[in-house]
């Protein structure tokens, strides 16, 4: 079984991909399935947000994941980020030997276009390389897919720079600061009411209320689905999105 989270499609896409060559099934971390897997292998797909995991992929791992799946022997992951990963996949692997008794067999970062714009020097990737990140991973992907078939124990990951300061430093600070729907505003000469951004919260976290006006519920993991799923470019985080770029893989 893979279980991916996706916010703006990256992941979405990578997961779709190899549930296809591998021929195994797919189920978003966000479903309420309860259903128990006693598959051998383990698959895990996600974005990685700040040399991190997302807060909504850390809370399955540690409420969800263990009554799902009983004892994997072989886990993989395959993490999207726009540039590196820092030390996320040591974040990922303490969770598992917490949960299982041991760590990932097999890891791999691929880049997907960059999608987060809520800091100054921060925005989307032009047309070209979005399009250039995209194919050099679909064509990453069937090596990736083959290793995985044949339970090799690979390390396949772009850390980047400073790694341990991005992960332990950095993100905590991220997280306790950024992570949050406090900021969304809505321009409202502009926004037509469609609803795309509810529709796109892979945590149900938009509603609109009987004001007709948009209302965030506090349990935000940063994914800004809704900021680039709307078709007017109406929403924004805070000034930080001022003249920024949206991108959503479909």
């Amino acid at each position: 079984m893979i279980y991916y989270f996706s916010g703006t499609g990256n992941s979405l896409m990578v997961a779709g991909k190899l549930s296809e060559m591998l021929a195994d099934d797919m189920r978003a971390m966000t479903s309420d399935s309860s259903g128990r897997v006693d598959d051998e292998v383990l698959g895990l797909v996600f974005p990685v947000y700040s040399w991190g995991l997302p807060r909504v992929v850390d809370m399955f791992l540690r409420e969800r994941l263990p009554s799902l799946v009983r004892n994997p022997r072989y886990i993989y992951a395959v993490m999207t980020c726009g540039d590196d990963v820092g030390f996320a996949d040591k974040l990922l692997e303490k969770r598992l030997k917490g949960m299982y008794g041991h760590g990932l067999d097999a890891v791999h970062s691929v880049f997907m276009p960059n999608t987060y714009v809520c800091l100054p020097g921060f925005d989307v990737d032009g047309a070209e390389v979005a399009a250039m990140k995209v194919e050099d991973t679909m064509h990453r992907l069937p090596e990736i897919a083959e290793g995985i078939r044949n339970r090799r124990m690979t390390r396949d990951l772009v850390r980047g720079s400073m790694p341990w300061a991005k992960t332990y430093v950095v993100r905590p600070l991220f997280n306790l600061l950024l992570v949050t729907d406090r900021y969304f505003r809505v321009s409202k000469g502009v926004c037509t009411a469609c609803n795309i951004c509810v529709a796109s919260c892979p945590l149900g976290n938009i509603r609109r209320g009987e004001d007709g006006n948009l209302h965030w519920g506090g349990s935000c993991t940063g994914c800004l689905a809704c900021y680039h799923s709307c078709p007017r470019h109406a929403l924004h985080f805070g000034s930080m999105t001022k003249g920024k770029g949206q991108h959503y893989s479909k």
